[in-house]
């Protein structure tokens, strides 16, 4: 007899929003067991021909999945079955296990998944998030091939009813998007991150989904009814039947709560009580539906990630199929402004050969514009590609992780440098781009007033500013209680930012979560912040609240905040007029 856990509530990393609930139905890691047989040389040729087949059936799945792709997200993150593509296809590696099967005499998938075996153990051991990704890349390829080798098929191929919740150790991006063909309500995994491949899918198809829940596939079995936060990062198993029934009742409405919140946003953009507008923005991690949603509602995009067409492929892209994505997002959107943030990858993420060096803490090394400067051939092509879409006049250039005016000067000129080229080229562009920094250092906070005089704005990354003024790392559980963007010394470094912006003439946003944060907004509203942007699913409650305030008593309020040295203190004022709000 099965014991039904109930009422457990699990929590993992939210990886991509939205409510579900379903039946469970636990995917166990797939194994296939290889017999191991010796081929008489007779059959060599047979078996050859069987791992080709094996092969192109297998390219031909991966292709139908890269088209589906295309058609229900987008190109750029279709291409992340251009990788699996060409592992499957690598034609040293197959001739590899060509030799072998000829020189050994034995069977096709046992010379293949011994050989691919050979490959990833290596990586398996690393601590870099790319090679970890390309561990499951290969071993996406390599389940494909050897299930047509032996003929049987993976457990996502098994038919499933609709709306179910599948958990596993971890799914690939072809089996995502078989789930959501499926009408899956969710995904959960015990590994993985929201950065990953299977996330950046999943977010894209608005499927919701947690990752990283610890013991997942043991706590939860199949048939266990659960209920999924994909936006807390939460999975509840087996709620009591009361509780159960009540979330279906009003299951159609919490499904697609974050997108019909979004479709039915209030007047936009929002005013003050006493008719003051208050600037609103997206930030957008990868090309997707909500875009149709955003666009249609003018909003504009204060943060545009471009890290996931690096993390996508760990190559970074040309600067023409940069310009693809750039000029799809800014045409999108026109009218409305999109800043444009270059490439913000620290060392555990970037992967450039042997000459690749770790480091212990990639937080406070080569990373954001320091680890641009050092390769100008790539930041070049990124901002070629970024002022050949600039065109409409709709976008904005951002710099991440400058930490000094002598890093922005260097860009600038580099920028220059682009122009310049693009000019004698014939290549149109924007003359009068607007560039930015980011406010994310606090050397680059306490130096404000000398960056201002070099800058067209300012946008406040509060999520590092917090983690570098009070020396906590934004990851680590255990400093949960100390990483506070509402600590007195954080507020300080944002009110000289501020400050600086103002006497040079320059507007200043805040892009981090703070931004979204309703206890916050009032208080950095009053501070002088010209414009907050947010996750898109934050921007309905930001407009209410907007409606709900007098921007004379914002003022009030940051004027009595910023003199007090208590974080108790400030949280307990921003809660009080949080609650004195209609």
């Amino acid at each position: 007899m099965i014991v039904r856990k109930r009422g457990l509530i699990l929590k993992g990393t939210p990886a991509s929003p939205g409510f579900a609930m379903g039946e469970a139905r636990v995917i166990f890691k797939w194994e296939q067991t290889i017999e191991e047989r010796i081929i008489p040389e007779s059959h060599i040729d047979s078996e050859l021909s069987r791992l080709e087949n094996a092969i192109s059936a297998t390219l031909t799945e991966l292709e139908e999945w890269r088209e589906s792709a295309g058609q229900k997200i987008g190109g750029p993150v279709a291409k992340i079955f251009d990788t699996q593509m060409m592992i499957a296809a690598d034609p040293e590696f197959l001739k590899k296990v060509r030799e072998e099967i000829k020189s050994s005499c034995k069977n096709a998938e046992y010379v293949y998944g011994m050989l691919v075996e050979g490959i990833i153990e290596p990586l398996r051991q690393s601590s870099d998030s790319y090679m970890r990704q390309m561990v499951s890349d290969i071993e996406a390829v390599s389940r494909r091939i050897i299930s047509h080798l032996v003929g049987q098929s993976e457990t996502h191929q098994v038919n499933f009813p609709p709306d179910c919740v599948f958990v596993a150790q971890e799914f690939t991006p072809g089996e995502v998007l078989s789930l959501y063909e499926r009408h899956a309500a969710a995904i959960i995994t015990s590994g993985g991150s929201a950065i990953s491949h299977m996330a950046l899918i999943a977010r894209s198809l608005l499927l919701p989904t947690v990752v990283g829940v610890p013991q997942s596939i043991l706590k939860i079995k199949s048939g266990d009814r659960l209920v999924i936060d994909g936006d807390n990062g939460t999975v509840t198993i087996n709620p009591p039947d009361e509780e159960w029934n009540e979330l279906r009742r009003k299951r159609v409405k919490l499904t697609t709560r974050h997108i019909s919140r979004l479709q039915k946003l209030p007047v936009f953009p929002p005013k003050t009580i006493d008719g003051i507008e208050i600037e609103l923005a997206a930030n957008i991690d990868l090309p997707g539906p909500i875009d149709e949603i955003l666009a249609e509602h003018k909003i504009g995009v204060g943060l545009y990630r471009t890290e996931f067409l690096y993390l996508q492929s760990g190559n970074f892209p040309s600067e023409d199929k940069q310009f693809e994505v750039y000029n799809s997002v800014v045409e999108k959107y026109y009218p409305r402004p999109v800043v444009v943030r270059t490439f913000d990858l620290g060392s555990d993420k970037y992967f450039v050969g042997d000459d690749s060096r770790k480091e212990n803490n990639p937080a406070l090394g080569w990373r954001g514009i320091r680890a641009a400067l050092d390769m100008p051939k790539i930041f070049k092509d990124q901002l070629r590609a970024i002022l050949r879409a600039s065109v409409k006049k709709n976008v904005k250039i951002l710099l991440p992780m400058v930490a000094d005016t002598s890093e922005l000067s260097k860009a600038s000129r580099l920028i220059k440098t682009c122009m310049v080229e693009l000019y004698h080229d014939g290549k149109d562009f924007d003359h009068d781009i607007e560039i930015g920094v980011m406010i994310e250092v606090p050397s680059a906070a306490v130096a404000s007033e000398l960056m201002a005089r070099k800058v067209s704005f300012f946008s406040i990354g509060s999520n590092d500013l917090t983690q570098y003024t009070l020396a906590a790392d934004r990851d680590n559980d255990r400093l949960a209680k100390i990483f506070n963007p509402l600590h007195p010394a954080v507020l300080r470094l944002i009110k000289i930012s501020i400050d600086a912006a103002r006497n040079n003439g320059i507007p200043i946003g805040v892009c981090g979560e703070m931004s979204g944060d309703i206890l916050a907004m009032p208080l950095l509203i009053g501070m002088g912040i010209n414009q907050l942007s947010m996750n898109p699913s934050k921007l309905p409650d930001a407009c209410r609240l907007v409606a709900k305030i007098k921007y004379k008593d914002t003022i009030k309020l940051a004027d009595d905040i910023i003199r007090m040295t208590s974080l108790k203190d400030i949280e307990g004022r921003l809660l009080e007029f949080n609650m004195s709000l209609k």
